[in-house]
């Protein structure tokens, strides 16, 4: 599995997100995040979000991503600029197909 992956959007701009590792602690920062599942080619993106505190928003649909998706990968990007974190993740959301929708957009986290 790949601690970095470059995740393109619409724009042609490209995104660099870090892997989540058991143990390490999530940034309270805010920032972007995408859920993935891995295969012997690429990781398949499922779900992208952006959230004030990553600590609780990147986890908040986790469970449910590896249980009904298959996820086993969750990267993050730090970004500070909340203008800036809603402007990257409509840009990768119009590239991506992703099969997970968040039920709670402008949710907790």
């Amino acid at each position: 599995m790949r601690d970095i992956i470059d995740v393109r959007g619409a724009s042609g701009a490209v995104y660099r997100f870090t892997r989540f590792r058991d143990g390490n602690p999530l940034s309270a920062m805010g920032g972007n995040f995408v859920y993935a599942r891995h295969n012997e080619e690429a990781p398949e993106l499922l779900f992208a979000g952006e959230a004030q505190n990553l600590l609780t928003g990147a986890r908040r649909l986790w469970d449910a991503a590896v249980r009904d998706h298959g996820a086993d990968g969750l990267y993050t990007r730090l970004n500070i600029s909340e203008g800036v974190r809603r402007r990257e993740h409509a840009d990768i959301a119009a590239a991506n197909t992703l099969p997970i929708s968040d039920p709670e957009p402008d949710g907790p986290g």
